[in-house]
């Protein structure tokens, strides 16, 4: 995918606009949920994901290739999406918060997500803290890995870990248990 995806913005450098269409079909829908998670405001999403796309027409020349085409743009997403919350300035996070990271096995929590309806989703994530939210909307809406995550953020990529194990657990308690599922030897099964 990377490499289609810098041929395309090297062509872009050189002011190719089929390029910078197609850049825009591969990504455009996945920057738009992203900056839509960020403001909440899809009249505003869909201007920060202009200016994304502006801002890519302008200094395509410029990408250094330090990260992937898709880490890029969702940097400058992000860029452009926090400009629009009057007075943002991004909190520090405490060093505390990144001592626990997720074991990577699946969890009670897992099964809980899995098993939650939409709208209980929707609920439980308007009650995640900005931060978590967000690394969420990078890991599962965009699909980004943690090493990504960490470059569009700029943070360690521990912080993400520990985050996303956040994430989970605020989730995990708030969303409920299908009924349906029972324990049966160690793992769920349907009754």
């Amino acid at each position: 995918m990377d490499d289609v995806d810098r041929s395309l913005l090297h062509r872009v450098a050189d002011g190719d606009q089929r390029a910078f269409e197609e850049l825009y079909a591969r990504h455009g829908q996945p920057l738009l949920a992203y900056a839509l998670g960020l403001l909440a405001d899809r009249g505003r999403a869909e201007e920060a994901l202009q200016d994304t796309f502006l801002a890519l027409w302008r200094s395509a020349a410029s990408f250094e290739a330090r990260s992937t085409v898709r880490t890029w743009l969702f940097g400058i997403c992000r860029r452009q999406a926090l400009g629009r919350i009057p007075g943002h300035r991004p909190a520090p996070l405490p060093v505390e918060a990144a001592a626990e990271l997720p074991t990577g096995e699946p969890g009670p929590e897992a099964v809980a997500l899995a098993r939650a309806d939409a709208r209980a989703v929707a609920t439980a994530l308007a009650g995640l803290a900005p931060a978590q939210r967000e690394v969420l909307d990078l890991a599962f809406g965009a699909g980004l890995a943690h090493a990504e995550i960490a470059e569009v953020l700029d943070i360690p990529v521990g912080t993400v870990k520990s985050r996303l194990f956040h994430a989970r657990a605020v989730l995990a308690r708030a969303l409920p248990v299908d009924s349906t599922m029972v324990r049966v030897s160690g793992r769920e099964t349907g009754r």
